[in-house]
């Protein structure tokens, strides 16, 4: 059981809430997203309770290359291609629940307007490829 101040998301984690959950195990879980903004709009939280993208740490760069490897199975599974497909983080202020929460993301957006929110460079969103740069980065530093 994991034990961290209440959240939405930990409330999943902890069992309490199933019906969405496509996948779990001791690291992630992955369910689908409660407004979906694309054709496929799966979220993948770590079980370990990370705030947001602002306090990731080096030590979690591996756990996010599983959560990636997961996304990537995930959207074949629903036949997509991962590598025409979105994945990435809302950056606070801009995130709605405060667990980091990967959007993965797959085929057209309903409505097309709605990509802008997922989209890379801007304020409001990262990409997990840059997330996992920016960290592979701070780890050659140490």
């Amino acid at each position: 059981m994991v034990f961290c101040r209440p959240c939405i998301f930990c409330e999943i984690v902890n069992g309490n809430t199933r019906d969405r959950i496509m996948y779990q195990d001791d690291e992630m879980v992955a369910f689908y997203d409660i407004k979906p903004a694309a054709e496929t709009h799966i979220l993948i939280i770590p079980t370990e309770h990370i705030v947001s993208v602002k306090t990731v740490r080096v030590s979690d760069y591996d756990i996010l290359v599983r959560i990636q490897a997961k996304a990537h199975d995930l959207l074949q599974q629903h036949g997509h291609d991962p590598s025409t497909s979105r994945l990435g983080f809302h950056i606070p202020p801009f995130n709605t629940v405060n667990h980091l929460h990967l959007h993965v993301l797959g085929g057209e957006f309903k409505p097309p307007e709605r990509s802008a929110k997922y989209e890379t460079g801007k304020k409001w969103y990262m990409d997990l490829s840059q997330l996992l740069s920016d960290l592979q980065h701070k780890r050659a530093l140490e």
